[in-house]
């Protein structure tokens, strides 16, 4: 009989566990890549991953005093340091520039990761890394750190090489 109540105590807590582990694989998350202090403006991107994989890429704009954002753009760095850019209006889906940011406030752009991966692939300029850059009505750039792809495209943030 206490066999019996044990594999039914035993079995029990298997399928709660289950349970669980599904319901919080299917929640979305979100993973900090950069964050880049300026006295302006700090700008952070965040990986939004559903269930396993990239989905969206998080852009918070947060200003330590009043701004207007006139664009948000990605800047392709080559091997040789040479530096495209391309606007991200028409993927974002969050909001329309340009963007007035008071002091203290913030803003999210939200770029699905299939249209970003896309207009990457698409571009006729190869690149190595990339960077977002923040661009203010008074024509100063606000860029994250430089980051860039792995063979199964995901994103990472690559190492200078420099030390000390």
């Amino acid at each position: 009989m206490e066999s019996t109540v044990n594999y039914i105590i035993v079995a029990a807590i298997v399928v709660l566990s289950i349970t669980v582990y599904n319901y919080k694989k299917k929640q979305i998350r979100y993973y900090l890549l950069s964050v880049q202090r300026y006295a302006e403006l700090n700008i952070s991107v965040n990986i939004q991953k559903h269930k396993g994989k990239i989905s969206a890429i998080l852009v918070k704009l947060t200003a330590n005093k009043d701004q207007v954002i006139n664009d948000l753009k990605i800047e392709l760095i080559s091997s040789k340091r040479e530096f495209n850019y391309y606007s991200l209006q028409p993927i974002i889906e969050t909001s329309s520039f340009p963007y007035k940011l008071d002091k203290s406030n913030e803003i999210e752009f939200l770029i699905p990761f299939e249209d970003f991966r896309t207009l990457l692939m698409d571009g006729e300029h190869p690149f190595r890394t990339f960077r977002f850059v923040a661009v203010s009505d008074k024509g100063q750039s606000f860029k994250s750190h430089e980051m860039g792809f792995d063979k199964k495209w995901v994103i990472y943030r690559p190492d200078s090489g420099t030390y000390n």
